[in-house]
């Protein structure tokens, strides 16, 4: 009992001096942000503390983000904690050029935060003015509902050396008689600009009708390197004849609006909508009450087509399986990859069998010039442009076991780039991997938990050279995932051909524009002359979106929104790249697996494996290098000191005897459950 009192007192004593800003029940750390000043020419030292709260070992690698990296130094890119311990790391600044740096200290490791730095290097180490700051208004005088015009003048006292500065604009009433606007800004609004030497700026804001008439300020505040400047000047807002109010009640502006809308609105009103019916491209039997809204399960698909109407679509309904069809061209991939985007971004993990990796491109931010012009339309900002984390593997052997548990990470995407494979295998490695869904023995779940997609499914039909295996399994699959919480999404240039038990257990159809016969038969003769015809006039990335749980079961039209990720494939070296640091890291994780069965401690060693794999799946490839380059040495020696050599990684495959018997297994459910539909 001694002892571990004075145990808990040292450890008191040691850890009292230090508050922590960052603090949980495995470490604490002695600072949540870092903002400084530095005089140019000289250099500061300051210290971050850590404490490990662990009953064992803690390891913090640490690294600079940002071009605070420019002008800061570390002592030390990683720390090792003994238990209930505390230690430093030192950031050194040096003021060698003036301006503002930004950017974060990353621990990493057994620590996991970003701390955010903000750095000045100024002439001198106490702020002084580094700006003037003036306002001129064009008018003194403003009518209700026009806009106040003005200049904002800034001049930079630094020099050559620019830096930004956000711009504050407000508008208060003075004097006593209007009470209720008395103290209060009517209109506030900020911007941020990049000041060099001098800027000259034109801006213009709308006075709104409900002012009264007197005299008002126009604040400017502007914000640079941790100061502040401001500028005022004062001007008149007077009311128009046409804002009068005839018995206090309505304005003469009203009035005659009014008037003129009575005599117009029968004729107009007619004309336009008999404009609107000839433009209408598509028609269907809609009821927008009766379509999903949005919500926490939601996935934003698009728009209504021809309306203004954000559509939605419950990312559950995946879990009943999905078919997208349509011709080359006619917008069926960018489709699924906005339902496999709403997916990710709700946190579910996504499996894809790419025949040509363009799927390879979720794994990139958007930077399609004419798709990014286009999100304005869709609500969408330039900003929302993303990348998804997930990886790129490439299969050469079509009975390649697939351990579905190891790649179902919530949230992130593997795509199994099957392009080196011919036509003939689609259909065994389609009968594969749902074998091993149905292997894998997962818990049964009523929510979405993994999507699995087979792009250019119609493959699998025996008159685009399928044998009939792949069908029948993912026939199989159809019936049975839904319990497990996997949902399966298809693409295929043809959807007529998908009948009997894939089709009934299919819950949603997704048709895009197509020329396929049988498809535009289907589709006249269940919905529809009206129908087909829209169809046919569908603009690329339009589609017919059919789901029984939607708009009483009758199909509706979507365009699909611009996609987060970029839509072009990676380059056959990126993609070789992913396959070489993917085959590697496999071979070295089955070398540690192996030290670690052998009583090898492989803890850091694991740890740099998985950041050397975080590297690979974001491409950098680069980052990698260094990794291993501390990696294969460690792994090399530990080896050595066992006096031993490491087995070799074979690729596991399923034999071609186990193939054929889950077949038949496969054929025997589907006739029993043909029987039971025809009952």
């Amino acid at each position: 009992m001694m002892k571990a009192f004075v145990f808990i007192l040292v450890l008191a004593v040691a850890l009292s001096p230090v508050a922590f800003a960052i603090e949980n029940e495995l470490y604490g750390i002695s600072e949540d942000s870092i903002i400084k000043r530095i005089k140019v020419g000289e250099f500061k030292e300051f210290p971050v503390r850590i404490s490990n709260y662990k009953s064992g070992k803690s390891l913090i690698i640490f690294a600079l983000e940002g071009n605070v990296s420019n002008i800061t130094q570390l002592d030390k890119s990683r720390l090792e904690l003994s238990p209930s311990s505390s230690g430093n790391v030192t950031l050194t600044f040096f003021g060698n050029n003036l301006g503002k740096y930004n950017g974060s200290l990353v621990l990493k490791g057994d620590a996991n935060e970003k701390i955010p730095m903000n750095l000045i290097v100024a002439e001198s180490a106490t702020p002084v003015n580094a700006l003037n700051l003036g306002v001129e208004i064009v008018s003194d005088k403003v009518q209700m509902g026009n806009k106040l015009k003005f200049k904002v003048d800034l001049q930079n006292f630094l020099g050559e050396k620019g830096y930004d500065v956000k711009i504050e604009y407000s508008i208060d009433k003075i004097g006593k008689s209007d009470t209720y606007m008395q103290n209060r800004s009517f209109f506030s609004e900020s911007e941020t600009v990049k000041l060099d030497s001098s800027l000259s700026m034109l801006k213009e804001i709308s006075i709104p009708d409900f002012l009264k008439s007197g005299e008002y300020v126009l604040n400017v505040k502007s914000d640079y390197l941790g100061l502040s400047a401001f500028a005022s000047t004062r001007f008149f807002v007077y009311e128009s004849w046409l804002d009068f109010l005839v018995l206090g009640v309505l304005p003469i502006r009203a009035i005659l609006l009014f008037l003129g809308l009575v005599l117009m609105c029968g004729a107009g009103f007619f004309i336009y909508k008999t404009k609107l019916q000839k433009k209408k491209r598509y028609v269907s039997n809609l009821n927008l009450s009766l379509l999903p809204k949005q919500g926490a399960r939601s996935a934003f698909a698009g728009l209504i087509a021809e309306k203004k109407v954000k559509a939605f679509f419950d990312i559950d309904q995946l879990q009943t399986h999905t078919i997208i069809a349509g011709s080359t061209g006619g917008g069926k991939t960018v489709a699924a990859k906005v339902l496999i985007e709403e997916a990710l971004i709700k946190g579910i993990s996504v499996i894809v069998f790419d025949p040509t990796a363009q799927w390879s491109g979720m794994l990139r931010r958007n930077q399609d010039k004419k798709m990014l012009a286009i999100y304005e339309n869709y609500g969408l900002k330039k900003t929302d442009a993303r990348s998804f984390n997930g990886n790129i593997r490439t299969i050469t052997n079509p009975r390649q076991i697939i351990n579905i548990k190891k790649f179902m990470k919530p949230g992130e995407i593997t795509i199994f780039v099957v392009s080196r494979l011919e036509p003939k295998d689609i259909d065994i490695i389609v009968a594969n991997t749902v074998k091993q869904v149905f292997k894998a023995d997962l818990p049964e779940n009523k929510e979405l938990k993994l999507v699995i997609l087979f792009d250019e499914v119609h493959r699998l039909l025996p008159k685009f050279g399928g044998s009939g295996q792949g069908f029948v399994q993912v026939e199989r699959g159809a019936r049975e995932f839904r319990k497990w919480g996997v949902g399966l999404v298809l693409i295929s240039q043809v959807l007529t051909d998908f009948m009997g038990e894939i089709k009934a257990n299919i819950n949603t159809e997704i048709q895009m524009r197509t020329r396929d016969q049988g498809d535009l038969d289907r589709i006249k003769n269940k919905y529809g002359t009206f129908m087909l015809q829209s169809l046919l006039k569908a603009s690329t990335g339009t589609g017919m979106l059919q789901n029984s749980s939607y708009n009483n079961g009758e199909p509706y039209f979507i365009s699909f929104r611009p996609l987060l990720h970029e839509h072009a494939r990676l380059s056959d070296d990126e993609l070789a790249n992913y396959t070489k640091y993917n085959d590697l890291l496999d071979d070295l994780e089955f070398q540690i697996d192996q030290l670690e069965e052998l009583k090898v401690d492989v803890f850091d060693m694991r740890l740099e494996l998985k950041m050397a794999l975080d590297k690979v799946k974001a491409g950098s490839f680069n980052m990698v290098e260094i990794y291993l380059e501390s990696l294969l040495p460690r792994i090399k020696s530990e080896w050595e000191k066992l006096g031993m050599k490491p087995k070799e990684r074979k690729i596991e495959v399923i034999s071609e005897e186990e193939l054929k018997r889950d077949f038949e297994l496969a054929q025997k459910e589907r006739e029993k459950a043909e029987k039971k539909a025809g009952k």
